[in-house]
């Protein structure tokens, strides 16, 4: 494979990501190291990337802003906010996506939507939000206009999308105007950002951002298309004019080196988990924070260690805890000792999920007497070990 074709396959890594956010930017930017101006002019404080730890990028989408203003002054919201966190040592990527109206507080304006940062204060504050809201370092930040993302779209001949619903919406203050037919079709810029910006779902921001999903993978299916390497130089063209980023050309090299080595199964989607509700009038979407915690800790934190969770099955006072600290001995992560549904067990149980069957093995080497089975329900999403009575 040729040098310029691996670029272009790093740029739609990110195209899948952040709905062409502008990582063809990286093959403009390493034909123009020299070039003062590829970084953004108002470089955010985003916080020094420790090397071997993971590095965490935010990527902003920027609505249209308001309707008639000079662009000098118009204050863009952002329609998609996503973390993309790499691990270049253990060759993995993780995404979280989170909602635009997720509420939370920013620095000076008091309980906001979190899509409103950008508007009040730039990259800069929008960051700093982020930051905040995960409580997770952001090293660098990607944020690309509307425009832009209609623009590319254009330049790859449109993208081909089944839809399975009538899509029909009109806000004209706002400027937006939905209307798209069911059935298999080929969208060009206007109607994809149409499809991107649709939120008539029964479960709002949480159905948009899986039909954004949809939309990347159909997006990088059209863009991984041999034609596609002939429209570089106009699809670099956009995004130079519509992309900022604190991201240096030598580290866009880097980064590009590191996606051609990903991988699809590498790739880990993820979404703050919530519920939209009404506060003051205000339609909010309100993170579960118990389980949002647990996510980060995943996302951002996670060692490689394999989790489990710990069950006292038989009553005997602290024999989770005990069984626990010997698996933790061995590398083993444990997130959860507490009492199982009943102290009737007579046989320790290993009960894993559909895919974690290996990990489970690994924990019966070290609790050499338990039995594995199979968990059927949704409750166990990590294997779970029940102390039976033969254990003391």
């Amino acid at each position: 494979m040729k040098r310029p074709l691996k670029i272009a396959l790093f740029i739609l890594f990110f195209i899948m990501i952040s709905l062409g956010s502008g990582f063809y930017y990286v093959y403009w930017s390493l034909n123009n190291l020299t070039d003062p101006g590829l970084a953004s002019e108002n470089p955010v404080s985003t916080d020094e990337f420790v090397k071997g730890g993971r590095q965490n990028i935010l990527l902003l989408g920027m609505d249209a802003g308001t309707i008639g203003a000079k662009e000098e002054y118009n204050r863009h919201r952002t329609d998609t906010i996503v973390v993309v966190s790499l691990d270049k040592k253990n060759k993995d990527v993780k995404v979280l996506s989170i909602p635009r109206d997720t509420r939370v507080r920013i620095g000076g304006y008091g309980i906001q939507k979190i899509n409103a940062a950008m508007a009040f204060g730039g990259a800069d504050l929008a960051v700093k939000t982020v930051k905040e809201f995960l409580g997770v370092p952001i090293h660098n930040y990607v944020a690309v206009k509307l425009s832009g993302f209609r623009n590319i779209v254009d330049a790859l001949g449109g993208v081909e999308m089944d839809i399975k619903q009538p899509m029909k919406y009109t806000d004209p203050a706002g400027g937006i105007y939905i209307n798209l037919s069911p059935g298999k079709q080929v969208l060009d810029g206007d109607k994809a950002e149409q499809f991107v910006r649709y939120r008539g779902y029964p479960d709002a921001d949480i159905g948009r951002i899986r039909a954004q999903q949809q939309f990347m993978e159909a997006l990088i299916k059209q863009a991984l298309r041999p034609s596609t390497i002939l429209k570089l130089p106009q699809i670099i063209e956009v995004v130079q004019k519509n992309v900022e980023t604190d991201i240096s050309p030598l580290e866009l090299a880097s980064l590009a080196n590191f996606a051609r080595q990903i991988k699809q199964e590498d790739i880990k989607m993820y979404m703050v988990p919530g519920e939209g509700k009404y506060i003051s009038g205000i339609s909010y979407f309100i993170p579960y924070q118990e389980k949002l915690n647990e996510m980060i800790d995943e996302i951002f934190f996670d060692d490689g260690s394999i989790k489990v969770a710990v069950l006292n099955g038989n009553g005997e006072q602290g024999i989770a805890s005990k069984v626990a600290s010997k698996l933790e001995s061995q590398g083993f992560k444990v997130v959860t000792v507490a009492n199982a549904d009943s102290f009737d067990y007579e046989t320790t149980t290993i009960i894993y999920p559909s895919g974690k069957k290996s990990d489970a093995e690994k924990i019966a080497e070290v609790l050499t007497e338990a039995r594995l089975e199979e968990g059927t329900g949704e409750d166990i999403t990590l294997p779970t070990i029940i102390v039976g009575k033969d254990v003391n």
